[in-house]
């Protein structure tokens, strides 16, 4: 058996020894204390990382982007009314710093109107870019699409995520999630065929 350093009383345990609740956690942050915060810190830390990763691809700017959502979780303590978990509050923190920073750089985007009518045989998009030239080529199509339809087509095509599992984690409709690929599928196929 491996030896256990035992409990100290600066240790972030219920009199139980129990771990504490992530909400009192929370409670204890908005009221500044930075123990509590460095416990949540290092319980979410690598899930808010990852979460960010998938969604900015420049690594400075995901790593900028994880610090504002400690600097916000740090001074939006108080607002935490307990209705959900404390990783999902901290996501939906991220997902706005997110937005705030693609927000200030808008790709360039095809409007549907002046997309061509996309052809119906030959390999999806997707597959043809990986099959030609990689995810980084796949990456570089997408990201001239709207925000929205590159988050979505990036967690169905590079992440495999199914329609539910998208719909789940965008807080949007799976009939959405669908008809986004779908719009993603036809404007990538027009930018091909250029």
């Amino acid at each position: 058996m491996l030896w256990k350093e035992p409990h100290t009383q600066d240790d972030m345990t219920s009199p139980g020894g129990a771990a504490t609740r992530d909400g009192d956690l929370l409670a204890r942050v908005a009221s500044g204390d930075e123990r509590a915060f460095e416990t949540l810190y290092e319980r979410y830390a690598a899930a808010v990382r990852a979460f960010v990763r998938v969604r900015v691809p420049d690594a400075g700017t995901a790593e900028e982007v994880c610090a504002d959502v400690w600097l916000g979780c740090w001074r939006s303590a108080r607002a935490f009314r307990g209705d959900a978990k404390v990783l999902s509050w901290l996501l939906g923190i991220a997902k706005r710093q997110i937005y705030m920073r693609v927000r200030r750089v808008r790709p360039n985007v095809t409007a549907l109107d002046d997309a061509p009518e996309p052809r119906d045989d030959g390999p999806s998009p997707e597959t043809a870019v990986l099959s030609e030239a990689g995810v980084d080529d796949l990456m570089a199509l997408l990201r001239r699409l709207p925000v929205e339809l590159v988050e979505t087509a990036t967690l169905a095509w590079l992440h495999g995520l199914s329609y539910r599992q998208i719909a789940d984690l965008s807080d949007v409709p799976e009939g959405t999630v669908k008809s986004r690929i779908s719009r993603a599928r036809r404007l990538l196929r027009a930018q091909l065929d250029r």
